[in-house]
């Protein structure tokens, strides 16, 4: 596993929810909000949080039902949007830097609808404002795994082998970062996925599409490459549908760019961010 140092790890609670969520960089520096995917949890931000927090104090989440925070009954984007709401009045920022990646970047959006005075500078990283779950590819592995709960592995190539097959343009070494940080150890010795194994199926995306408009802040698009999530005619109507907003790809990655190029994203975030100082 892959050592990265320089945070510090919390729980609090907000909303009757135990949230995890990592900490790092100074505190007098401008806040920023991380948000990971669907499955996801905070440490897919590790290989760029680093260069973040040389200008930022980095909050980094499990959001509901991921990884080290509880399970919930509903995952709605309104849900969603109340926690980060909740949980910024916890950690006393007011306007902060808002980055998500495919359901953090739907959230953040929502967030930024929401709360727009709260919000001053918005990264969304390659996903569409609007998603019919229902017929998405995996929705009925999705439903099965609601039904059945997560398998147990054996050893922990087996888990990255699965893992894999959702992330397949990952480089090895940061897929076996992601996938370690998102099992657990059980009773037995085998190994467990530790997000809810009814998040993906339960994943209740409000359509966004015709609030695009509303969204104040700056906004940086992000989009991979080899993306089969969000399409480039669908990022270039977002972009022109939000008043301010720029696109910008990074080619050789997939989906999950934090993890697939995060050495290419930091520079592009950062140097963006300072163009657009608050």
């Amino acid at each position: 596993m892959q050592t990265i140092t320089g945070y510090t790890d919390h729980t609090v609670e907000a909303r009757g929810i135990a949230f995890h969520y990592l900490e790092w960089g100074d505190p007098s520096s401008p806040p920023m909000v991380l948000l990971h995917g669907l499955t996801g949890h905070a440490h897919i931000w590790d290989h760029m949080a680093p260069q973040l927090a040389e200008r930022f104090h980095v909050f980094a989440l499990d959001q509901r039902g991921h990884c080290d925070s509880g399970y919930t009954a509903s995952y709605a984007t309104a849900e969603f949007v109340d926690d980060l709401d909740a949980l910024a009045r916890v950690w006393g920022i007011e306007r902060f830097v808002l980055m998500g990646l495919s359901m953090g970047g739907h959230n953040a959006m929502a967030y930024a609808v929401a709360h727009p005075e709260q919000v001053s500078r918005l990264i969304v990283i390659d996903i569409p404002p609007k998603m019919d779950r229902r017929n998405a590819p995996n929705y009925e592995q999705a439903s099965k795994l609601a039904e059945t709960g997560h398998k147990h592995y054996a050893a922990f190539e087996d888990a990255v082998r699965d893992a894999r097959a959702g992330t397949p343009t990952a480089p090895e070494a940061n897929l076996r970062h992601r996938t370690e940080w998102n099992l657990k150890k059980l009773t037995d010795g085998t190994l467990q996925f530790k997000y809810d194994p009814r998040v993906s199926a339960f994943w209740d995306p409000a359509d966004l599409s015709g609030n695009l408009g509303e969204i104040a802040a700056p906004t940086l698009l992000v989009r991979g490459g080899k993306t089969v999530v969000l399409q480039r005619g669908v990022a270039e109507a977002m972009i022109a549908a939000m008043p301010d907003a720029e696109l910008v790809e990074v080619a050789e990655s997939g989906h999950s760019v934090p993890t697939d190029r995060p050495e290419e994203l930091a520079p592009i975030v950062l140097e963006w961010l300072a163009r657009r100082k608050d």
